[in-house]
Formats: C-alpha cells, structure tokens, sequence
C-alpha cells in the first residue's frame, strides 16, 4: 500500500518560531513511516523550505509541490505544527483551501477566530463558559489605567491579543505597572488584552479524535515556580506539570466536558488544550491553544501517556482524525 505524503509544516513569523521546530522534530521522530512519508518544510517570511535526502529545496507555491530529482513531490495533507502566525491563525489554512490540501488544523474561520483571544472569550461566554473579566486596547488607543483598575482590579495579566507561548504576557501587580506591562505586550501584537486575576488552581485539558469520537485527554495541573506560567515556565523548566491532576472526579468531568464542548462548539480538528483557572471549584476558560505545544516534553504528549497513547499512536490520531 502507498504511504501517505505528509508535509510537516514548521517555523512560522513570530517567537514561537522556536518552538515549532522543536514541535515538528518531535512529529518527525515518531510519526509512523509505515504508513506516512513525512517531509520537513519550514516557513518563514522570506522562503518556504522542504528539506529532504536531496538537500533543502524550494517549495512551490503555486501548488505546494517539491521538484525532487526523480519528479514531482505532491503532498496528500499538512501536518500543521506553525505555534503563531501564519499557521495558527488562519493565514496558511486559506492558502490550503486554495489548493485544495488537506490540514491537521480547524478551518479558516476556527483560526482566526480562536487566535483572537477577545473574540474567542466573547463566543464562549455567550454559550455559557465562563471566562476572566477583560478589556481590549488598540495599538492607538487612548487608555485610562485608573479605569481599568477600577473595572478589572488587581493583580491583571497584560497579554497579546493574538500569540501564544507567554510572550509579551506579564502580570502587573500595582497601577504604575501597567503601562510598561501594555507596551510589551503591543511588541508582539497591535492589540491587548487586560484580564482579571483568577486566583485559583491551573488545570488544563488535551482534546484529539480518538477512533472518530472527541476525547478529552487526562488533566494536567501546573504549578508554576514564577508568578504564571510563563514562557520560562512552560518551556525552561520553571513549573511542575502533574498528569493526571490531583483532584476529585467531579472536577475531572466538568473539565473534560467543557473541553470536548469546547472542541465542537468552535468546529476545532486535530488537537487543542484548553487552559482553565479554577476558583472554588469553577473552571474559568483563560486560553484556547489550537495548534499546542508539541515537543517530547510538552503536555499533549504527557496527557496521551498516562492514557497509554505512546507519540506514534498520538500523532496517528491527529492525522485521521482531521481527515488526511
């Protein structure tokens, strides 16, 4: 039986660029060659590179094909592993549509929603969830740090309205930290977010397509040794991550439940994690990571072992559960 070309796409615009590469060498390493032939392609604002026995070569954008000495390379489908823009946003998944390729991602509309953090909260407290009170600035915007204290309180997290990974996040603790707290946030994105403080036990769930039935994975709990997990936290070694959570199994449920809700509500495939705060026993949704960290040691690939989904079983998952 013929494999299936898989291009594993990588790198991306942003920071998280970093952390993608490490992402994809962890899907190059396991994925299963019996069944797939995977080719490593890296994105970045100047070239689109595949990098193959032959060497690195250029890819085609007209049809995303790789002129390899004995022909023409044509993908069957997109191993999306892009932490950022363009690949977590909806940017490469409307060049996909174009062409008609297949991806490991939700569709336009579900990236570039779920990558808007305000747009994201707005839809889900709509349907109930609840999420941290929040105010949206503008590059331009003309603010009052005293009004905004006076809505949300203190401590606030300061973040990206659209980025992952932490960066540009931070935690202002008095009023006459906020603005600095703005301005490196508006590094990475033309728009903030201001959130309340949760003071709660930080939870978050893995959500793939397990033999076509939306699974939640087990709960991971971070503790983290800095004030949140933040980019040292997550990918330094600066948190202890326990999977399975300890706690009661009523918490478990919900979590997962709202996880799997969260999943089909917003029409996600492949893989998310959603991050949760809970206070006094409720979930508070504070992020939605549709394309999650994907490194060896990163949690999706903790959840699925402690149910005994070894990286290959995982990675198998992702792929036939979007459709490839």
């Amino acid at each position: 039986m013929a494999k299936t070309n898989i291009a594993v796409v990588a790198g991306g615009f942003s920071g998280e660029s970093v952390i993608s590469l490490r992402s994809a060498s962890m899907v190059m390493e396991n994925i299963d060659r019996t069944l797939y032939e995977p080719t490593l392609i890296t994105v970045d604002r100047t070239s689109w590179t595949a990098h193959t026995s032959e060497g690195e070569l250029p890819v085609n954008k007209g049809d995303f094909t790789i002129d390899l000495a004995q022909g023409k390379c044509v993908f069957d489908g997109v191993f999306m592993i892009i932490h950022g823009t363009p690949g977590e946003d909806g940017i490469l998944q409307g060049y996909f549509d174009m062409i008609g390729m297949k991806y490991t991602t939700g569709d336009v509309f579900n990236m570039s929603l779920t990558f808007n953090k305000t747009a994201t909260n707005a839809v889900l407290a709509d349907h109930g969830f609840k999420v941290a009170a929040h105010v949206m600035l503008r590059k331009n915007d003309h603010y009052s740090t005293h009004d905004i204290v006076s809505k949300l309180g203190l401590p606030v997290f300061v973040k990206p309205n659209q980025g992952g990974s932490s960066l540009g996040a931070s935690r202002v603790n008095v009023k006459e930290g906020m603005h600095n707290a703005i301005d490196l946030a508006l590094k990475a994105d033309d728009e903030v977010i201001v959130e309340a403080f949760i003071e709660g036990r930080e939870l978050t769930c893995g959500v793939i397509v397990l033999d076509n039935v939306v699974t939640a994975l087990p709960i991971t709990e971070i503790i983290s040794e800095n004030e949140f997990f933040d980019y040292q936290a997550k990918y330094e070694g600066k948190s202890l991550e326990v999977t399975p959570a300890q706690i009661d199994d009523s918490l478990r449920d919900l979590i997962q439940a709202q996880s799997r809700e969260i999943f089909e509500l917003l029409d996600c495939k492949g893989m998310i994690r959603v991050d949760f705060l809970v206070r006094e026993g409720v979930p508070f949704v504070v992020e939605l990571n549709t394309v999650p960290g994907f490194s060896a040691q990163s949690i999706i690939p903790q959840q699925a072992a402690a149910m005994g989904l070894s990286k290959t079983e995982l990675i198998n998952a992702i792929i036939q559960g979007s459709g490839l």
